[in-house]
């Protein structure tokens, strides 16, 4: 699956940095601006999963970004990075539900630990509205065929669509599976 981030700061430099360590480390898909003012626009045009925020930043600080996600009601995680940081804004962001609050100067692993962990949360939370959804449905025929397609399309993926690896650790046949993923 392909992770969308957005990464907000008003330093051009730290946009660079951190689109290179998340280049260079990981998969995930990277937008970054250096306009807060633009956070809003991007936000009703894209879904991400993450933002990376800093704090102060002329215009939308990581604060306001922050509550703006809260208020929305988004399902992006924040990640506030500051080289301005304390114990109340800390604290205070903690309190909006930031993700993350990572102070200046960091490591590139701190970032690829912190980004990789709030994508794998992202993850879960997905599982968990699917496997909700799927527990609402009735009769239980409906629910049981709507787990078996949720169950063979995650294990589609993770054996990267290799049909024959599929049918052997499932027991599903190979005629079912191609049913399922929309092969045949």
């Amino acid at each position: 699956m392909k992770y969308n981030i957005l990464a907000i700061d008003d330093e051009p430099h730290m946009l660079v940095l951190l689109e290179r360590i998340i280049k260079e480390k990981t998969h995930y898909t990277l937008m970054t601006t250096n306009n807060s003012l633009e956070v809003p626009k991007l936000l009703e045009e894209n879904n991400f999963d993450l933002i990376i925020a800093d704090l102060k930043m002329p215009g939308m600080d990581g604060m306001d970004i922050l509550r703006k996600v809260k208020e929305q009601k988004r399902e992006e995680e924040v990640i506030i990075i500051t080289a301005f940081g304390s114990l109340e804004t800390a604290v205070e962001a903690l309190s909006l539900g930031v993700f993350d609050y990572i102070t200046k100067p960091f490591k590139k692993e701190q970032i690829i630990f912190t980004v990789d962990r709030a994508i794998k949360w992202q993850e879960m939370k997905r599982i968990a509205r699917s496997a909700s959804e799927i527990f609402e449905l009735e009769p239980y025929k409906k629910a049981a065929e709507a787990f078996e397609k949720a169950y063979i399309l995650r294990l589609y993926n993770k054996y990267k669509g290799d049909i024959n690896v599929l049918s052997d650790k499932t027991g599903i046949s190979k005629d079912r599976i191609q049913n399922i993923v929309g092969l045949k």
